[in-house]
């Protein structure tokens, strides 16, 4: 975690003495693209939970309703993150 808050420390203090505003708006556009990784792995995710509730209803079919309203409401949660991260990078494009 030390690595981790270096390097913010690091970016911010360079931030902070570029007087160019070119700078700062390249590093909004990098954290959009890293923003956007979390729909990926979002979709990644959604994806991994589909197909094992598919292989769960194919070894009890009986149990199948249960089994698709969790997968619909674990893909839900995880899609909220996905849009929190599409949401944050909009604003940082914006900014």
């Amino acid at each position: 975690m030390t690595i981790l808050t270096q390097i913010a420390t690091f970016v911010v203090n360079f931030l902070e003495t570029v007087p160019n505003e070119y700078y700062s708006r390249a590093f909004a556009y990098l954290a959009a693209g890293i923003c956007c990784i979390a729909p990926a792995m979002s979709c990644l995710g959604e994806g991994l939970a589909a197909m094992k509730a598919v292989e769960a209803i194919g070894r009890q079919p009986d149990a199948s309703g249960k089994i698709t309203v969790t997968m619909i409401i674990g893909q839900a949660i995880t899609e909220t993150g996905a849009l929190y991260g599409f949401i944050m990078a909009i604003m940082l494009v914006n900014k």
